[in-house]
């Protein structure tokens, strides 16, 4: 900030100034103080820049709330599991041996698992731990990154609440830089970095081309498919009707509305399957653990 105030001092515009530090002002600030500086309303400019943050962080938030809850189930459900194999179940083995026990299938399996697992303990840490990081490597790499992206928009359920998702973040995005007086073709790429999905942002380069070309922005999106239906039709009425910054609100608090009910009914769906599948894993082990005790009890009679 020194040195943009430095060079705002030195005669040169506030968004150049700021241009020259990108790496601590994003493209879309960059863009609207440019807007505002030309079109002589730049406080107007930055408020809307500060509704534009509160909302997409406000989204963003509902995305993270939605994933904690099942995300520490998830945990606990490992955390539980892992007690259990590792101290409980040798606990048994060490009780069954002693008594020598008869141990039926399903226990010998399950020791001679945990056995397993024991003996080559680092050896699978560090199996897991190199898949981990090759997974990483990969998804850093473009191909990697625009694969995963895409597949992730054609997932069962989680795929619908993130197309919701970026078409808002689109919506929001392109309205607030229309807002500011930026013209269409130059709005598009910095909606482009905007975006957060590589088969997205992809979609929208190829899009942006064809606007320049002198199509309009709603057959540019058709044709590469990146959108919802209804957000499409929505945006071609919007350009025909001269009210595309109007129309792209719309279509961004209609999506929300649908982003909220969706993420609700997944976090709905999820939290009793996990439920469901942590008590059957757990009650499975107990129960493969109880097994010579229940032989030993019907011997007894």
């Amino acid at each position: 900030l020194r040195a943009v105030r430095q060079d705002v001092r030195g005669g040169a515009s506030m968004a150049d100034a700021l241009s020259r530090h990108a790496l601590y002002f994003p493209d879309l600030y960059i863009a609207s103080v440019r807007a505002g500086e030309q079109s002589g309303n730049l406080p107007e400019v930055l408020q809307r820049y500060i509704a534009y943050l509160k909302l997409i962080i406000g989204l963003r938030q509902k995305m993270m709330k939605a994933l904690a809850y099942p995300a520490f189930l998830v945990v606990v459900g490992v955390a539980v599991v892992a007690f259990l194999l590792t101290y409980v179940l040798p606990t048994f083995s060490a009780v069954y041996g002693d008594a020598a026990v008869k141990l039926p299938p399903a226990t010998k399996a399950l020791l001679a698992l945990i056995g397993a697992i024991q003996a080559h303990l680092v050896l699978a840490a560090i199996a897991v731990a190199a898949v981990i990081g090759a997974v990483k490597l990969w998804l850093r790499t473009p191909s990697g990154r625009a694969l995963w992206d895409r597949t992730s928009l054609s997932l069962p359920l989680i795929g619908e609440v993130l197309v919701n998702h970026y078409t808002v973040q689109f919506s929001r995005t392109l309205a607030t830089v229309l807002a500011a007086g930026t013209p269409l073709v130059t709005a598009l790429p910095i909606v482009r970095e905007a975006v957060t999905n590589r088969f997205v942002g992809a979609g929208l380069a190829a899009a942006t081309e064809r606007v320049r070309e002198g199509g309009t922005l709603a057959a540019a999106l058709t044709e590469v498919q990146i959108l919802p239906r209804l957000a499409l039709e929505m945006i071609a009425v919007g350009e025909e009707t001269g009210s595309l910054e109007t129309m792209l609100r719309d279509v961004a608090e209609l999506y929300e509305g649908d982003l909220d009910q969706r993420l609700n009914q997944l976090t709905t769906w999820i939290e009793p399957a996990l439920l469901l599948i942590m008590g059957v894993v757990v009650g499975a082990i107990v129960i493969i653990m109880y097994l010579p005790i229940f032989q030993m009890a019907g011997t007894v009679r």
